[in-house]
């Protein structure tokens, strides 16, 4: 573990959000860029393709038509590459949109994606104000704060779902934190939870913008 990570999981979790942020992203990318060449790690993960598919294509269960995918916290790109292959197993074809706020995740998304790369920015998708929406919007809420969680969802819903649009929120804990049932915290929050999924140690539900 290095020591960007160390720091970050010391911090307590009321901590101030910019610090937080500040000691995740160091830890991200720490973590991340630790093997350069690997796109598993460069993605977050380590454990090779088939884990990658195990914990990642249930996303596409959330895509039903064409359109512009967005997905906040793309790291470098892979899920979005590999959600197209995926979709396009099912007749579907998505246009990648990403936002990170590791800059050098973002350049890794951008040569991944050379023909939309001007589709990628760096930016923190928490305080982030999009020119534009999205018919997807895919979200993690491990990437916030807790006490920031719901904030998090309202926020990109109304911010960056275009009409009739889709937001995906995962969840993908840590080692030592308890799966979340998205779908559960989506209805406490009083949304209209439209579909879920579900993959070991992950859990997904969708809701769309009326």
């Amino acid at each position: 573990m290095s020591e960007a990570q160390r720091r970050f999981e010391s911090l307590a979790g009321d901590a101030p959000r910019e610090l937080w942020f500040e000691a995740l992203r160091n830890a991200i990318e720490a973590h991340y860029l630790a093997e350069p060449g690997n796109p598993y790690r460069e993605s977050g993960r380590s454990s090779g393709a088939a884990r990658w598919e195990e914990t990642r294509r249930c996303i596409a269960d959330a895509v039903d038509r064409d359109g512009d995918f967005l997905d906040a916290g793309c790291a470098n790109g892979l899920l979005l590459e590999t959600l197209a292959g995926w979709c396009a197993e099912k007749g579907i074809a998505i246009r990648p949109h990403g936002i990170d706020f590791v800059p050098r995740l973002v350049e890794l998304a951008r040569a991944r994606h050379l023909a939309h790369a001007g589709s990628f920015e760096v930016a923190n998708a928490f305080s982030w104000q999009p020119r534009r929406r999205y018919d997807f919007v895919r979200l993690s809420i491990e990437c916030v704060q807790e006490r920031d969680r719901a904030e998090f969802v309202r926020r990109l819903l109304e911010r960056a779902v275009a009409a009739e649009g889709r937001l995906i929120v995962c969840h993908y804990p840590g080692a030592s934190e308890p799966l979340v049932d998205v779908a559960s915290f989506l209805a406490a929050l009083g949304y209209t939870v439209a579909g879920r999924a579900s993959a070991p140690n992950v859990s997904l539900a969708w809701t769309d913008r009326r």
